[in-house]
């Protein structure tokens, strides 16, 4: 792996859904094609199906990335989701939460030591934390060990905390609000991440700060832009989650990489992109509205 001397505290790069912003997101190719890339980690979504599988999707309906249609949580895997391909091309079948562990234990993918992020989603039945639990232990209890340096659990509600712990494994808060953040997660989380729109002020730069005092690791989505990247090496966050890993790549560790201590530092204090008052508006609106329209089902 190459090594940053320039800039020693570069993000990890976590791929989004997979390499999605060039595979179908959630989806092995997706998952495979980041790993090839060199993608710090992973990340991807959980659903439970109608009979009781866990598989890798974002959205509570079939119909956005799919051939199928309806509510993940009304039809089920075998029969059904099983026959299902992506939209996205090349069409994809939906794999399974079991493949993607899989795929964890692969040896060269503990020896890049990556690690993979499950999003599971605050719209998910509570149940869904016993179903993973029960997967790991039955399916992969040889491997526990080993999955505990790699899988990370991310939950929305404190709600799902309680059997998040009982897994025994990494937990992240994944969340709009920095005060749900710190009532609930920023004791009890190993990791926290927030939307760049929730980091970006005065507020988020002190809870950053807050989180690093604890030895906490604090993650950053969904990064897409240059510019974003550009200002995410300012805020200091521990990993960014982004669609395009080779982008992150070249932006993240590639560009400051080949600078010298001076350029790098010189390159931190270019950054511009909050220099825009009507764009510093227009975060602090979106960060409101985040955390006054989250009130309801994060358990604040």
């Amino acid at each position: 792996m190459t090594k940053y001397s320039a800039a020693p505290n570069s993000p990890q790069i976590i791929a989004h859904r997979g390499y999605s912003g060039q595979h179908p997101e959630n989806t092995m190719i997706s998952y495979e094609k980041a790993v090839e890339a060199n993608a710090s980690a992973l990340e991807g979504d959980l659903r439970l199906t109608k009979d009781g599988e866990i598989i890798m999707m974002h959205d509570m309906k079939l119909d956005r990335t799919t051939t199928g249609t309806g509510k993940v949580g009304d039809v089920n895997y075998h029969g059904y989701i099983d026959g299902l391909v992506t939209k996205t091309k090349p069409p994809q079948t939906i794999p399974l939460f079991r493949d993607v562990v899989k795929l964890m234990l692969r040896q060269d993918v503990i020896d890049k030591k990556m690690y993979f992020v499950v999003d599971i989603k605050f719209d998910n039945p509570i149940e869904i934390m016993d179903k993973v639990h029960k997967l790991l232990k039955t399916e992969f209890g040889d491997h526990m060990d080993t999955l505990a340096r790699q899988l990370v659990i991310g939950i929305w509600h404190v709600d799902f905390l309680p059997m998040a712990q009982s897994i025994g494994f990494p937990i992240c808060f994944i969340g709009l609000s920095l005060t749900a953040a710190r009532k609930h997660f920023l004791h009890t989380a190993d990791y926290l991440s927030m939307p760049f729109a929730a980091l970006a002020d005065s507020d988020g730069k002190a809870f950053i700060e807050e989180a690093h005092a604890l030895n906490k690791r604090v993650l950053t989505w969904t990064i897409n832009d240059v510019e974003q990247m550009h200002q995410c090496l300012v805020m200091g966050v521990d990993a960014v989650v982004g669609d395009h890993v080779e982008l992150m790549i070249k932006q993240l560790w590639d560009t400051p990489n080949a600078m010298s201590p001076e350029e790098y530092s010189k390159y931190i204090e270019s950054a511009t992109y909050l220099d825009s008052t009507r764009r510093r508006m227009y975060l602090y609106l979106i960060k409101n509205a985040m955390h006054y329209g989250s009130r309801g089902y994060i358990g604040m």
